[in-house]
């Protein structure tokens, strides 16, 4: 996958939204131009916790944005909470994996 595939992404949902990269930033509670800075020849680089703001803001989840893979908050909880605790996770597994 290409480095700046999460940037088309993001660029993308900011335009289907009918919103912009200024308004994005001051919503999710950072400066008037921190958006546009991951776009523009400085090419700064967002934290996680600034990513997850700007995502909560667009209505949009992390995973869709990084890896192209739409998942709701519900699906992303279950991964974190299995991902946390290996024991539930290999039952899980045993659960859905079908027998040999």
């Amino acid at each position: 996958m290409a480095k700046d595939d999460w940037k088309s992404r993001l660029l993308a949902t900011i335009e289907e939204r009918g919103t912009s990269q200024r308004r994005v930033s001051l919503d999710a509670g950072l400066g008037p131009g921190y958006v546009n800075s991951w776009f523009n020849k400085e090419q700064k680089e967002p934290t996680v916790e600034n990513l997850l703001k700007v995502c909560a803001v667009l209505n949009v989840s992390v995973s869709y944005i990084l890896f192209g893979v739409q998942m709701s908050a519900e699906t992303e909880e279950i991964l974190h909470l299995l991902e946390k605790n290996p024991e539930t996770r290999d039952a899980v597994l045993k659960i859905l994996r079908p027998a040999a």
